[in-house]
């Protein structure tokens, strides 16, 4: 009888704690700041953690053997994605446009142009007074399920013409986005790359889904390519007969 209560109370918490985070991963993506949503998805993973400890002891409880599996093979999985570069992945992808590379730059480094081009991006502005440079505070507006967030970026590195890199600024995972330029024979080879590292708890939930990410990433970054390609070097204009 008390191994019952036991077990029906461990279930209870259980399905509380996993409502519980499905309400604030829903309510995160309602807020406007990108960082308030972070913080909220990594609350949200924390309960859906800490459930998960619980499902583990209720196994412990009434079928110790197989909750010492799971709990080995559980504390095994955590300690697999403790080094960053477990979680870290890097995402690469090029072409070659047939226009000069300060024509692709003069696009391709202008944050105002961003929304032509990138994937759920809806405005881009300087916070930061002057010219963009290394160390410019840049105000990113992007759209995600349907909502709008804002994001900050910083620019950690600046070649004029040839090389931008942008950093998000998060607290618990790194988010870079690398944009190049270099001369070709054909016109210029465009670089746009970017490296990504989850957070432990992100990491510990979705992990899994680490190649199907990358692919992902790599998939939308090649169809931005195509989208500035486009506004580069524009297909020209049927003539009427």
């Amino acid at each position: 009888m008390v191994l019952l209560l036991i077990q029906s109370a461990l279930f209870l918490a259980v399905v509380a704690l996993l409502i519980g985070a499905l309400i604030v991963d829903r309510s995160g993506v309602h807020g406007r700041d990108y960082l308030v949503f972070e913080q909220r998805a990594v609350l949200s993973q924390q309960l859906t953690v800490a459930a998960f400890v619980l499902v583990i002891v209720e196994f412990l409880v009434g079928t110790p053997l197989l909750g010492a599996v799971l709990a080995i093979v559980a504390a095994l999985w955590v300690l697999w994605w403790l080094p960053a570069e477990h979680r870290r992945f890097d995402v690469n992808v090029q072409s070659v446009f047939d226009a000069r590379p300060e024509a692709v730059a003069a696009v391709m480094f202008d944050i105002s142009e961003q929304p032509r081009w990138m994937d759920s991006i809806v405005r881009t502005v300087l916070e930061t007074p002057g010219l963009l440079r290394k160390g410019s505070v840049i105000r990113q507006t992007l759209r995600v399920s349907g909502q709008d967030l804002i994001a900050k970026l910083v620019v950690v590195e600046l070649v004029p013409y040839e090389r931008l890199m942008l950093q998000v600024i998060v607290r618990h995972a790194e988010l870079f986005d690398l944009f190049e330029v270099q001369p070709h024979r054909e016109g210029s080879i465009v670089t746009y790359s970017g490296r990504h590292q989850l957070s432990r708890l992100n990491a510990v939930l979705t992990g899994w889904r680490l190649p199907a990410l990358r692919r992902a990433f790599a998939a939308r970054r090649t169809a931005n390519l195509e989208r500035l390609r486009t506004i580069v070097h524009p297909a020209p204009i049927a003539r009427r007969a």
